[in-house]
């Protein structure tokens, strides 16, 4: 016994397991394609030893035995707990470490001063990462495969999608429900199928409907009985294996953050690729005044043709569609009311943001290079979460040079 290691302070049994295949319904950016890739069926990995680092493969077993194109596997949860079984929050990754991660309200954020993380008040609504999409909402299942099970490891599967993650959560509390709390060795069908999604489109001014792929989770049975029968037999045949064995086990997913930080960048984060300082840290220096010359253009990187914006990252949703910036309406009176002012600057804020977003994505940049390129130096990046409306012709400004950049705008 080592405390620390085997055991934790209180003499319990910690068991840790590492997650040794990957299941996805993306892919990364690749030699053919220079943009993370949305699937509408599973794909099996392996990890493989890099000269520089641990990557991914395809699995040619998992994949000869499921198909190439699997939609549906049956899989077994791993405990009762489900912030083990399906741990969620929000979530920023950068190339090189999770910077920030949050339930909605508060959160913590890796900065200079503290690299292991400081509270931070604002997650959520409000957050400018998050109306940039440098930050998602962020989900992990973890099972084992009903067809090849494995003691020691497990699979996982990532997904950024909010009707994803709300599916799976509801569907683990819905068991729970008819189990007692039991979720440990009930086997689930791990599904994906095509969903409507709704989304606003602001160059036409009207919300539209698109379809995307959604993970969810389901348990099957000929009738009502049969399945609570199935579901309840489980749970009672895993609670007399760990009376058996002894209570008071923890069990703990291991999973090294520099292994995952580059693979979860590049699949769903694809505008966080960059480290720089000025990407990722809150300025807390005033706002910088117009310099007489502004600043060069960031160099546009090569891309293969027909290929001049990229998706947000899987699971991300649908992009926001190109179109003419229009400046927040004006405010006609207090009236000892300022939401709707305020209102129209967090709108501002937001659309900036996500234009800038699209274009360092575009031209492979920084956000935090692009964001002060676009306003002539007056921002920086952590400077418009703190902007008043007496920046509002600045942003203004800076939105519709973006927004004159981007391919197709009116020129």
């Amino acid at each position: 016994m080592i405390i620390g290691v085997t055991h934790d302070q209180d003499g319990r049994v910690v068991q840790r397991l590492s997650v040794s295949t990957k299941v996805s319904i993306g892919l990364p950016p690749n030699e053919d394609c220079n943009h993370p890739t949305k699937l509408d069926h599973f794909v099996f990995l392996r990890k493989k030893k890099t000269a520089n680092r641990v990557e991914w493969e395809a699995d040619p077993d998992l994949t000869r035995h499921y198909g190439e194109q699997c939609r549906e596997l049956h899989i077994m949860l791993i405990d009762d707990d489900i912030e083990n079984v399906f741990p969620s929050s929000y979530a920023w990754w950068t190339a090189i470490e999770r910077k920030c991660w949050g339930d909605g309200v508060t959160a913590t954020r890796r900065t200079a001063e503290k690299p292991g993380g400081e509270p931070w008040p604002q997650c959520g609504n409000g957050c400018t990462e998050l109306a940039a999409a440098l930050c998602k909402p962020s989900g992990d299942l973890r099972f084992v495969l009903a067809d090849f099970p494995r003691l020691g490891s497990v699979c996982r599967i990532h997904t950024c999608s909010y009707r994803s993650i709300r599916q799976i959560h509801s569907a683990l509390q819905e068991i729970q429900t008819f189990t007692g709390g039991r979720l440990a060795g009930i086997t689930a069908k791990l599904t994906v199928r095509p969903e409507e999604a709704t989304y606003f489109d602001r160059k036409e001014k009207r919300k539209k409907t698109a379809s995307t792929w959604a993970l969810s989770l389901e348990v099957e049975g000929i009738d009502m009985r049969k399945l609570i029968a199935n579901l309840t037999e489980n749970a009672r045949l895993f609670a007399e294996t760990r009376r058996l064995l002894g209570s008071g086990k923890i069990l703990e997913v291991v999973e090294d953050e520099q292994e995952q930080a580059p693979e979860l960048t590049a699949e769903f984060y694809p505008a966080n690729g960059s480290s720089r300082p000025e990407s990722t840290e809150a300025s807390s220096a005033p706002v910088n005044p117009l310099p007489s010359a502004a600043p060069k253009p960031p160099p546009e990187s090569s891309s293969p043709r027909g290929n001049s914006a990229s998706n947000g990252g899987n699971g991300s949703g649908k992009s926001q569609a190109e179109g003419a910036v229009s400046a927040p309406e004006p405010n006609h009176g207090n009236n000892g009311n300022e939401s709707h002012r305020d209102s129209g600057l967090n709108q501002l804020r937001n659309e900036f943001l996500s234009t800038a977003r699209r274009v360092a994505t575009r031209k492979k940049q920084a956000i935090g290079e692009v964001v002060e390129w676009a306003s002539r130096g007056a921002f920086k990046y952590g400077d418009i979460g703190r902007s008043t409306e007496a920046d509002i012709p600045k942003l203004l400004a800076a939105t519709e040079f973006l927004t004159a950049s981007l391919p197709g705008a009116a020129r």
